[in-house]
């Protein structure tokens, strides 16, 4: 059986313990004040809509029960918004607000990679979202405040410690 030292099976890639579980340097961001980082996107986004969106509607003349270009525009700005922020750097302006951020559990530096932050953005929300939201409720009972789409795209939300 292969005994690595405790340092070096942090970085053993056939160790079944992740660095974060190894080193439990972070403090994990929990339910309340996540629900409060995404009340403040969800404010930031509503008013980009309100400023952006409404007006191009009214000048393009869009008749309110269909469906336009410009709607497809703001859904993508939206997507853009929480996944081009989140891959750069790990925060949306709500988690920046409220001090919090997304790392990866499989990194050593916790960088985030464009395929865990597609998968945990877009398809683990989904995901999350399924049975009355219970994905995101994970995280009030999860060991490591981890989500459905945190646990999917292996990634944590810790409080973060920058000055």
């Amino acid at each position: 059986m292969n005994q690595l030292p405790d340092d070096e099976k942090a970085h053993d890639p056939a160790s079944h313990e992740s660095y974060h579980e190894a080193c439990p340097q972070h403090s994990y961001a929990g339910f309340w004040i996540r629900v409060v980082a995404s009340l403040l996107d969800s404010m930031f986004l509503i008013g980009i809509s309100y400023l952006v969106f409404n007006p191009l509607r009214r000048v393009f003349s869009v008749p309110y029960a269909s469906f336009h270009f410009i709607d497809l525009v703001e859904v993508l700005f939206d997507l853009l918004y929480m996944i081009l922020l989140t891959w750069w750097t790990g925060q949306t302006l709500g988690k920046l607000i409220t001090g919090i951020r997304v790392i990866s559990a499989k990194q050593v530096r916790g960088n985030l990679t464009g395929g865990q932050v597609f998968l945990r953005e877009v398809i683990g929300k989904f995901v999350a979202s399924l049975v009355f939201g219970l994905g995101y409720l994970w995280v009030a009972w999860h060991p490591r405040k981890q989500g459905w789409h945190d646990l999917i795209a292996k990634t944590y939300v810790i409080r973060d410690r920058r000055p």
